[in-house]
């Protein structure tokens, strides 16, 4: 954010990065997911949140209920209310959803690596904005 200073964030939480996702193949909780929300509402912009990815609905239900509450600064309960849909959430009927015991394969030298691959896109980055918005 430092580097690039955006007036306006557009942020997609896809929950295909959720635990239990039938595609994605990570691991997040919805804790996990939310900080990121939480990250980048830590910055003031305005920020366009947008849904996207998960292929297990009920989670993405879950996230999404989940993501709007922190971003409305609101508490909201483990138990899920009763609702039509409730038997979808079986057995547990909760909001969250546990990390399976799957193991971090992200060694800190691949994560640096892509930082920096990163950090090095943005000067062109910069260029093509500052050239689009003239």
């Amino acid at each position: 954010m430092e580097r690039y200073r955006p007036t306006a964030v557009a942020l997609q939480c896809g929950a295909d990065s959720l635990a239990g996702d039938r595609l994605g193949c990570f691991n997040l909780s919805l804790k996990g997911h939310a900080m990121c929300v939480d990250f980048v509402k830590s910055f003031g912009l305005p920020t366009l949140v947008m849904g996207g990815g998960g292929y297990t609905i009920r989670n993405v239900a879950r996230c999404w209920c989940y993501e709007t509450a922190r971003l409305l600064d609101t508490e909201i309960s483990d138990q899920l209310p009763y609702n039509d849909y409730l038997e979808y959430y079986a057995p547990d009927y909760r909001l969250h959803i546990e990390p399976s015991n799957m193991e971090n394969q992200n060694s800190q030298d691949v994560l640096d690596k892509n930082l920096c691959v990163c950090l090095c896109a943005l000067p062109s980055l910069i260029c093509s904005h500052h050239a689009f918005v003239s």
